[in-house]
């Protein structure tokens, strides 16, 4: 499996700019100030959800990808514990700073589901690869809900358990897992060719996957709304978005690259998964945690626009790795 470097960059140009509508939209006054609340919505209850359910739609059950999957999961588990103690390491001593409790949460914790997912999708088109980054997602969403609170408060207190657990792609990956280990065939091969039953079945994933394909164009244009909102002074002023940058587009990646280098063995969709995952920019969580949980708004915006624009480049070129992971 390979992949070039100018592949990797087209293919995150090519989802980058289907912000620049909604930027111009924005621009223009078109838009209801209601407008990314919206789209959030929409995203995160209708979206993502049938995302995770169609990347167990794309191949046939094999116990080797369940398998592989509890790999994944391990794997992601250890790359975000490892990066979580990094960022402890490097700000031991401002914890305190509403700034530096962004910088950590932004530098661990990417857009691996919004973003992430398509970006596989559309530079892989394997089923396999999929589920495995649905089970990495999954994986996200239980540490951001959890470590990725305390990273941002610093109080245990704050800590979500139930929404670790009760939020709509994991939810979604609750539903789909165990169809997919039952029916051990995607949904659309259910009945024979031309009778109703797989007709009936073959129009509702149709369905399902136009919900599923809305991710990477909604979740891009929250980004394009947002950006156009921000003042350049606000996207490039602020010193600690650039540490975030750096943590998450290079540091981040590098660390996972690390880990994987220690389990050749390991099937090559799954390191590629789990890197690609691992490289993503800052995830839109962090301004909605840092409003919440009272960290500062004024560097997380930013950093999750500046970690989506500079990810145009730090992806592509930490591709250039790939080689070394087989």
């Amino acid at each position: 499996m390979e992949v070039g470097f100018l592949t990797v960059m087209l293919t995150v140009l090519s989802m980058v700019l289907l912000a620049v509508p909604a930027f111009i939209l924005e621009k223009c006054k078109v838009l209801p100030e209601s407008a990314t609340k919206a789209f959030s919505a929409f995203l995160l209850f209708a979206c993502q959800p049938f995302l995770t359910f169609m990347s167990f739609q794309r191949t046939e059950y094999q116990p080797s990808v369940l398998t592989n999957m509890l790999i994944t999961a391990g794997l992601a588990l250890a790359a975000h514990f490892v990066m979580v103690g990094l960022v402890l390491l490097l700000f031991a001593k401002k914890g305190a700073d509403d700034r530096v409790r962004v910088v950590r949460f932004a530098s661990v914790f990417g857009n691996c589901g919004f973003f992430g997912l398509p970006f596989l999708q559309s530079l892989f088109d394997t089923g396999e690869m999929l589920i495995y980054a649905a089970v990495f997602v999954a994986i996200y969403n239980l540490l951001s809900w959890t470590v990725g609170i305390w990273l941002i408060t610093g109080d245990k207190k704050f800590i979500k358990i139930k929404k670790a657990f009760l939020n709509p792609p994991f939810l979604a990956l609750c539903v789909s897992l165990p169809l997919f280990i039952i029916l051990k065939q995607p949904l659309s091969s259910i009945g024979e060719a031309g009778t109703f039953l797989n007709d009936f079945f073959v129009k509702l994933t149709d369905s399902f996957n136009l919900l599923a394909e809305m991710t990477t164009p909604v979740s891009l244009s929250i980004v394009g709304i947002r950006l156009a909102q921000m003042k350049p002074k606000q996207l490039f002023g602020n010193g600690w978005v650039y540490c975030s940058s750096a943590l998450k587009l290079l540091v981040f990646p590098l660390v996972a690259f690390a880990i994987l280098m220690l389990f050749p063995s390991v099937n090559v969709e799954v390191k590629y998964c789990v890197f690609f995952s691992c490289a993503m920019p800052t995830a839109t969580q962090t301004l909605l945690f840092a409003e919440h949980y009272g960290g500062d708004p004024y560097t997380a915006s930013p950093a999750v626009l500046l970690n989506t624009c500079l990810s145009i480049l730090t992806i592509p070129l930490m591709s250039l790795l790939l080689g070394f992971l087989g």
